[in-house]
């Protein structure tokens, strides 16, 4: 298992006030949607202010970003492949979704047998890469229901979900669950990977909207005449291009698809030829999707190799809408020439307006691949999976093997990674000598209003000391200089209190937040996030 890690870039602002930021502030979860939080989770309908997010936070003084590395979970894979004579008894591949209802963990996932990967090998198509279910109490044990939907090898009696035609299938869905759609039908969103009819003989494919009233039972829709089903250049709801999907969310009432694609359907923006860049298409209804894209995220310092051969950003990114933030995880692929020598850790991704990406730090490895032996070998993937648990972060991703050995051990199967609540990285003094100090963007404060801090390490000689400023960074007295909170207790949601007042008298306004680090143990403070929240 690998264990907690930490890569630091060093930050140092020497100016302690700073001309107030142009732009418009930051709301509470402008881009909110049922479709992409859990309601489960508290957190998903506030503001939340990552240590990492240079854009929530533009100015510091004197401070250190460090990112976190996940734990493995001890008992991965927690979803095994099948048995034999079983839909997924190649590969249980979570290329997938995992979305939290009330108490229960509901995954989608591609199950995948040996018939199905000798059609993958033989360049054929994606018969067989059947979609499945499975569920979980806790996110850990997970079961495999009988659905008795979907015939397979005779019986009925498997986990597979019913697809409406049935020969829609793919290697990747990715889904979304819109409780308040005013259509009880199309409340479960899928956009399926598929590989479309004028292609050449494999890897050609493109994606289709599914919807579903219970996740269950999935019904094919495409811009063309309903009858049609045929996903031709002439019936497509993406481009007549090759791509290749991975993330699905809705951002200020738009929908977007994030995948990877490669030259000629893309290239730099100098119009250079490239390998796998991060590329976004939009929907305003989930049906009709623009063939205008955006060109969202190229790995810093990608030059252009012949595809695989380099650094590229491969199945770009499962995406976790936090409201008016998003995180995304994707695939660092490090190519070479020599097949087995490949690797794919995977990387963390920010976005601010739904658009474009970047990395909190250049190349760290947020989760790295398995050693060889290890069920998680060389290469990993992942899915749209997601959750806050109690204290912790649960996050749920898959497996590639790139050692081209043909060991079936070590294909399939879902695994988890946790560590704590949005720990994803933090803030801590880099000099010894004070001040050391955050600035956030304008805050719109919302009705009833409360601040939370996410802080580690904290104790009465290690103290964050919070003020409120104005736009133009001028404090307001009742909360801030002699009126500042102090938090001294350690904890992923400790409520921040002002002697004198509360963030809830100044609802409406536009502020900042000033967080000083103080105390003669300052140096052990680690800040993870702050959180707005509206109660």
């Amino acid at each position: 298992m690998a264990h907690s890690e930490e890569l630091t870039r060093r930050e140092f602002v020497g100016s302690s006030l700073i001309p107030a930021f142009a732009g418009a502030g930051i709301s509470a979860a402008p881009g909110a949607s049922p479709a992409a939080e859990s309601p489960s989770s508290k957190m998903a309908q506030s503001t939340t202010i990552f240590s990492f997010d240079d854009v929530s936070i533009p100015y510091k003084q004197n401070l250190k970003l460090t990112l976190h590395q996940p734990h493995k979970h001890p008992n991965n894979p927690v979803l095994a492949r099948g048995k034999e004579g079983e839909p997924d008894s190649y590969r249980a591949q979570f290329y997938g979704s995992i979305i939290r209802e009330n108490d229960t963990f509901r995954m989608w996932y591609i199950a995948i047998d040996h018939e199905a990967i000798q059609s993958v090998a033989n360049r054929t198509a994606y018969k067989g890469c059947m979609a499945a279910y499975a569920e979980s109490d806790d996110g850990i044990h997970w079961v495999k229901p009988e659905l008795g939907l979907v015939e397979y090898r005779g019986s009925k009696q498997n986990n597979l979900v019913l697809i409406d035609p049935p020969d829609v299938t793919g290697l990747t869905l990715v889904i979304l669950h819109e409780p308040d759609d005013p259509d009880p039908d199309r409340r479960y969103k899928m956009m399926h990977q598929i590989r479309w009819e004028e292609a050449p003989a494999y890897g050609w494919t493109t994606s289709v909207p599914l919807f579903s009233a219970d996740g269950f039972r999935w019904t094919l829709h495409t811009p063309g005449p309903p009858e049609n089903y045929a996903i031709s250049t002439h019936n497509m709801p993406l481009p007549p291009e090759h791509t290749e999907q991975m993330g699905l969310y809705r951002w200020d009432g738009t929908y977007y698809l994030t995948g990877q694609q490669l030259s000629p359907w893309v290239h730099l923006p100098d119009g250079t030829p490239c390998g796998r860049v991060m590329t976004s298409f939009h929907s305003h209804d989930f049906v009709n999707w623009s063939h205008a894209k955006s060109f969202a995220y190229m790995r810093d310092g990608y030059v252009s190799k012949p595809q695989a051969h380099g650094k590229e950003s491969h199945s770009p990114a499962s995406i976790w809408n936090r409201g008016n933030v998003l995180l995304g995880l994707h695939g660092l692929w490090e190519g070479s020439e020599n097949v087995a020598d490949r690797r794919m850790p995977l990387g963390l991704l920010i976005s601010n307006d739904g658009i474009k990406f970047r990395e909190p730090i250049i190349d760290a490895v947020f989760v790295p691949a398995g050693e060889d032996g290890e069920w998680d070998q060389r290469g990993l993937i992942t899915g749209q999976g997601f959750e806050q648990v109690g204290d912790e972060t649960y996050i749920w991703y898959g497996t590639w093997d790139l050692s081209a050995t043909g060991d079936t051990d070590t294909y399939g199967g879902v695994g988890l990674l946790t560590m704590r609540r949005d720990g994803f990285g933090s803030l801590s003094p880099l000099l010894a000598e004070p001040p050391s100090q955050f600035v956030t963007l304008p805050l719109s404060v919302p009705a009833n209003g409360e601040v939370v801090v996410n802080a580690d390490r904290l104790s009465p000689n290690a103290t964050l000391r919070v003020e409120i400023l104005d736009e133009r960074e001028v404090p307001l007295p009742a909360l801030a200089g002699e009126n500042s909170a102090s938090v001294e207790t350690s904890g992923v949601q400790v409520p921040v209190r002002w002697p004198r007042g509360q963030i809830a008298d100044i609802a409406g306004r536009n502020v900042r937040a000033r967080v000083h680090f103080e105390g003669p143990q300052r140096d052990n403070i680690r800040f993870y996030a702050m959180y707005l929240n509206a109660n």
